[in-house]
């Protein structure tokens, strides 16, 4: 009697083993799934919100509907950019000083501080000063692969108490708590404004903008003094405009080891 014949045996085949998408992969086919195509930090949906310093007192909101366009122009007429950067946003201005929310991708968001640190230089010389700019201008908070709060640009005055008598710099634990309030606000003006685009209703707009108030301390908004205050402290204040881009935007500044170790060094002698 021969020996029983066996059965192949199938083959078990480890599911970790198997190919699998990297982690980046994943993430650009969510992108892709998005219609945002992004390929790189400069390409994800990005946010900055800015505290800048009016250069004079104002009473309405009219300078942002002509500044800001400009500065968008300036970015992209920036060499070497291939296709226009889409911003979307608001200013909520108020007497003395201005809360500038500003969404793009990160070449976008870079580009348009990149082209306002210019503007602002220009600004301080006789020579091409423009009409209206600000003293200083710091970036309160910045966020990336975001999705977008604005259904465009908008801008809006916000009622609030100006001083005649200057301001006093805000003392460091404050500092943080008033940008963070300061972010969240323009963030629900945002949200306001988003749902009343997608519902067609521009009284609801127009009413979101011209709901602004920053009277008292319980306000959605920060009052004037706290946002002055914010920015006289200089030292402990959120960066300015080109501190964040020395940051953000310099060329990377890096020793490599292997710059370091090679060539090898010659030997000793002894």
């Amino acid at each position: 009697m021969g020996p029983a014949s066996k059965e192949p045996v199938e083959a078990v085949v480890d599911p970790r083993a198997a190919p699998r998408p990297s982690l980046l992969e994943v993430t650009y086919e969510k992108l892709d799934a998005k219609g945002v195509g992004a390929r790189g930090v400069n390409d994800l949906p990005s946010r900055v919100v800015l505290l800048c310093e009016n250069d004079s007192r104002l009473e309405s909101a009219e300078t942002s509907g002509t500044f800001w366009p400009a500065v968008f122009a300036a970015a992209n007429a920036e060499p070497g950019n291939k296709k226009p950067f889409a911003y979307t946003g608001a200013t909520a201005v108020y007497p003395d000083s201005t809360l500038v929310a500003i969404e793009s991708t990160g070449g976008g968001i870079l580009a348009a501080l990149r082209a306002l640190e210019k503007i602002l230089a220009r600004a301080k010389t006789d020579d091409g000063a423009a009409s209206f700019a600000f003293a200083s201008a710091r970036v309160v908070a910045s966020s990336e692969d975001t999705a977008s709060a604005f259904p465009g640009w908008h801008f809006g005055f916000v009622e609030a108490l100006a001083l005649d008598d200057g301001y006093e710099p805000l003392e460091e634990a404050r500092v943080l708590k008033v940008a963070t309030k300061a972010n969240i606000a323009v963030l629900e003006l945002g949200k306001r404004l988003g749902d009343a685009a997608r519902a067609n209703d521009d009284a609801a707009a127009s009413e979101a903008l011209g709901a602004m108030r920053a009277l008292e301390l319980e306000d959605a908004f920060p009052t004037q003094q706290q946002l002055m205050g914010v920015l006289r402290n200089v030292e402990d204040g959120p960066p300015t405009v080109s501190e964040f881009l020395d940051v953000y935007d310099a060329a990377l500044d890096v020793d490599l080891d292997s710059e370091n170790v090679w060539p090898a060094p010659p030997p000793l002698r002894f």
